[in-house]
């Protein structure tokens, strides 16, 4: 899955475990949550339930949430993980600013003011 987003932007992100027909089924202990590259994305467990995790775009480029969760319901450990690729674009236009330069006396001309 890829998402694009523009940076700046807040948001989170959520897994199921499934099995190999699609039905979710638990898994042994929290959800982890990381970020392949923290100067793009950042990813932090939701209070209360670690299969939600909220994000926020700081840099443009492309980077991936992971979430990591035991699926040995035992005493072992088999890893199991899913991730999200995101690209991070700048922002759109929302306004602008202008920058006025005073050259003193001249005449207008279509190439720009003509100095005396």
């Amino acid at each position: 899955m890829s998402e694009t987003v523009q940076v700046g932007h807040i948001g989170s992100i959520s897994v199921a475990w499934t099995d190999p027909t699609g039905v979710t089924v638990p898994v042994d202990g929290p959800t982890a949550w990381s970020s392949t590259d923290d100067t793009i994305i950042t990813v932090v467990v939701a209070t209360g339930n670690p299969l939600i995790a909220n994000w926020h775009t700081v840099g443009l480029g492309n980077a991936q949430l992971i979430a990591t969760a035991d699926a040995d319901l035992g005493a072992g450990f088999r890893k199991v993980s899913c991730s999200t690729d995101f690209d991070v674009i700048p922002g759109e236009a929302t306004g602008g600013t202008t920058t006025v330069t005073d050259l003193g006396p001249g005449e207008p001309s279509s190439g720009g003011p003509r100095k005396k």
